[in-house]
């Protein structure tokens, strides 16, 4: 029994170390990710604002 619960712990030692190399590698790629997201983000919040027309809203007609 001692070699199988040996052999159990040495498994799921190797599975716990894939599961975090896993992670590791996961976590790496969304970091160039975000950032083309973010820059995406940008460009459009600059686009937007071209296209707005800073006058509207300024004023309020109450008269009916």
């Amino acid at each position: 029994m001692n070699i199988s619960s040996a052999m159990q712990s040495q498994i799921t030692s190797v599975r716990q170390a894939l599961g975090m190399a896993t992670l590791q590698k996961a976590m790496s790629q969304d970091g160039p990710t975000v950032s083309k997201l973010i820059e995406g983000m940008e460009e459009t919040t600059k686009e937007i604002k071209r296209a707005a027309q800073p006058h509207l809203g300024n004023n309020i007609d109450i008269r009916a």
